[in-house]
């Protein structure tokens, strides 16, 4: 992990501790920003800001129990560095790059783990935008409604227990398995930032039980975490992607749970510096961190990134400031709703408020266009008459209106499917859906060829 220096090392004493920010006294030279400093207990810290002549502020990487006031510190020589090679492939490691499954270390290059932001720019010309292809995930609601293209990002939000996590699980299983889907190997990287230290277990053995384990790179920086790891590892699992993209010429799909916990963490160490903070107590410089790790996701020669990114809405409030730092960097927004969880609509997906740039007739085509309108103004004059309904009954409406929403009532069953991640409890066989499997349903059910078929043969099926 270190990178050796002929110079010689600074030393520095603690000074104070407060909130996984530890302040330190140089007497001579500072040490650089964003270098390592170690304890004599190996406790490592990472500069951060400079406060003064002699002073700087770091933020911890290891537990604090073993750091008191007037501790001795040195600088490490090297700043915080991952190794990687194609074999981390099938591993967990935490946010140093070290592995956290028991297996042996990594032997590769040693990468640092900075903020790099690349130009992607070809003659003035984005060169991907031409050759995007749209990303067939094998969920009907995703592929029909938020269709994706190489190289976007994609935001799930939702509260607590509507099924971001089993999304994200399941996007991996299709994404990595249907290798004929994508060109040349599919790799995944998953960064847990902040979240349930048993949901990365689970995590962990459902993609064994799946048998994609081999096809994925875990980094985790999970709640017992240090704010400055949870801060961190997101820009480590994002390194790795961007490795596995060149060194395969390929594209990657990179997972991220939580983004809310890796706002939350710079949170934590903002007030730890003193920072003034902003609305609800975010840190002033919420949207540039954001940025930060997003802009890293990017795409080149090589091969594009494409990312996934559940995000925790805090009681439900979509102006909540960190939701609102992440919306202008998504191309899909794609929303889970409660009120469709309880429904057991699974993925419980808000099909009105879900939305991609990609739903454009120039990017799916016309006719793939023409359906998912179709469908979006059944599920919204639905809407518009349950008032109506809950009053007088849907007999009591014209014809046509009832029409719509028997056929609107079968589109929303149609588009549940039961999930591979899920098949032990839900005790449905999962279902990979090709997007034209979907059109076609869809087709069918609008023209009115299942008005007389009831509504549970249409539930949690795969092909119509």
């Amino acid at each position: 992990m270190a990178t050796n220096s002929k110079n010689k090392k600074k030393e520095g004493k603690i000074i104070s501790l407060k909130g996984g920010v530890v302040e330190v006294y140089f007497e001579d030279d500072l040490p650089e920003m964003f270098s390592i400093l170690r304890t004599k207990d190996n406790s490592y810290l990472e500069v951060v800001e400079k406060s003064g002549r002699n002073f700087v502020k770091a933020v911890a990487l290891t537990p604090l129990e073993k750091i008191a006031r007037n501790s001795l510190v040195e600088e490490a020589n090297f700043s915080l560095e991952i190794p990687l090679s194609p074999k981390i492939v099938g591993r967990m490691f935490d946010v140093f790059g070290s592995p956290i499954d028991k297996g042996e270390e990594i032997k590769g290059e040693k990468l640092p783990k900075n903020r790099e932001k690349k130009e992607n720019f070809k003659e003035g010309i984005y060169y991907l935008d031409r050759k995007r292809k749209i990303i067939e995930t094998g969920l009907k609601a995703i592929d029909l409604l938020t269709p994706i293209r190489e190289g976007d990002k994609v935001g799930f939000f939702g509260g607590a227990g509507v099924g971001k996590t089993v999304l994200t699980t399941e996007l991996i299983h299709n994404l990595t398995l249907k290798k004929e889907l994508h060109q040349k190997e599919s790799f995944a990287v998953f960064a847990g930032i902040g979240e349930r230290i048993r949901e990365g277990n689970d995590l962990y053995l459902n993609l064994k039980r799946l048998n994609i384990l081999h096809k994925v790179a875990l980094y985790f920086g999970q709640m017992d975490k240090m704010p400055g790891v949870r801060a961190r590892v997101g820009f480590s699992a994002v390194k790795a992607a961007r490795y596995l993209r060149d060194y395969y010429k390929t594209n990657i799909a990179v997972f991220i749970d939580n983004i809310f916990r890796y706002a939350l963490a710079g949170m934590e160490l903002a007030t730890g510096l003193g920072k003034v903070p902003s609305e609800l107590g975010y840190q002033p410089n919420l949207e540039e961190e954001i940025s930060e790790l997003e802009e890293m996701m990017d795409s080149n020669e090589n091969g594009a990134i494409t990312s996934f990114q559940a995000i925790y809405v805090p009681a439900d409030d979509f102006t909540d400031p960190s939701v609102v730092a992440t919306l202008p960097h998504l191309d899909a927004i794609i929303i889970l709703s409660r009120e469709e969880a309880a429904k057991g609509n699974y993925p419980a997906i808000d099909v009105l408020s879900s939305t991609s740039s990609n739903l454009d007739v120039d990017v799916v085509g016309e006719r793939h266009y023409q359906i998912a309108l179709t469908v979006k103004s059944y599920f919204q004059k639905y809407k518009e008459l349950q008032h109506m309904i809950s009053i007088l009954g849907v007999d009591e409406l014209p014809v046509q209106e009832r029409i719509i929403i028997k056929r609107a009532e079968r589109l929303r069953r149609f588009l549940t499917q039961p999930f591979f991640t899920a098949e032990e409890f839900a005790g449905k066989e999962g279902k990979y859906v090709p997007l034209e499997k979907t059109l076609e349903g869809c087709e069918r059910i609008i023209k009115g060829e299942f008005d007389n078929v009831d509504l549970e043969e249409l539930y949690m099926k795969g092909e119509i």
